[in-house]
């Protein structure tokens, strides 16, 4: 394997920090990044594991701040724009297929179903017209296409945005190829570049499995989840189970140089 556009090579000796879905709850993130800049070094990594966007009261200012904590730890000597990795998650899955909804078979049928898995919450961040989309739906493709064009506008005017959803990696792997970092789930029986879909969606159960996937000896992901929420370190899988977005806590594990957990933070 090597580092494509779809995946990320994190080097050797580095810690590494993996932060939990996060859900448009910019306020649990906000007080998460103070406690992860009190313990930040110079060679880290910070792995964010998707679902950045979604079900919380403010996606736009969630990416903001997002994107002003990458431009403080970029500013630290010695720390580079490769050491802060974006997976992308259900969340940021939806809205990228929101942007080809034109193309759906389907459309009405597939933006409810987008809408009702944490799209609404996204779109009325950004203040945009969802009951304009659904009136125009029946009109046709340059009636739906126009109405993305508006959003992409909305997009524009927040800095950074586009480019954000234009950089998100698949999953990111350790040189070693010791540790993977995905967004939920692994189907054990293809390899890493034929996930497709399992990376956000998860594929079939069971998720986590009494063996190793591949030669990966701990594989991260992270769950949005309302209740039961924490850090659960089983033999091969660590999973943040995090509620941000649920008005319940949101995780920051970071993991030594030896591939072993070290901390965990929480707000």
């Amino acid at each position: 394997m090597s580092d494509t556009e779809y995946f990320s090579v994190i080097p050797e000796n580095r810690r590494i920090w993996a932060i939990s879905s996060i859900e448009g709850d910019a306020v649990r993130l906000r007080y998460l990044h103070r406690k992860i800049s009190a313990e930040f070094q110079t060679g880290d990594v910070l792995v964010y594991l998707g679902n950045i966007l979604g079900r919380g009261q403010d996606s736009v200012k969630t990416l903001d701040e997002v994107l002003l904590f990458r431009r403080a730890l970029i500013s630290i000597p010695g720390v580079s724009q490769y050491d802060i990795i974006y997976l992308r998650g259900q969340q940021e899955e939806i809205f990228h297929k929101l942007m080809k909804l034109q193309f759906a078979p389907h459309p009405h049928e597939v933006l409810d179903w987008m809408l009702a898995h944490g799209l609404e919450k996204v779109l009325e961040s950004y203040q945009a017209d969802i009951k304009e989309l659904k009136r125009i739906i029946p009109q046709g493709v340059v009636a739906i296409s126009k109405w993305l064009g508006q959003l992409r506008q909305l997009q524009k005017s927040h800095d950074g945005h586009i480019e954000f959803m234009d950089c998100l990696k698949h999953a990111a792997y350790t040189v070693d190829e010791k540790m993977l970092f995905v967004h939920r789930g692994i189907n054990h029986d293809v390899g890493l570049s034929a996930q497709g879909d399992t990376f956000w969606w998860g594929g079939k159960p069971p998720f986590v499995r009494d063996y190793p996937f591949h030669q990966f000896l701990r594989v991260v992901r992270t769950l949005s989840i309302p209740e039961n929420t924490g850090v659960f370190n089983e033999k091969y899988y660590t999973t943040l189970a995090g509620g941000a977005g649920f008005d319940a806590p949101l995780y920051a594990v970071l993991f030594g140089e030896d591939h072993e957990q070290k901390l965990v933070l929480s707000c």
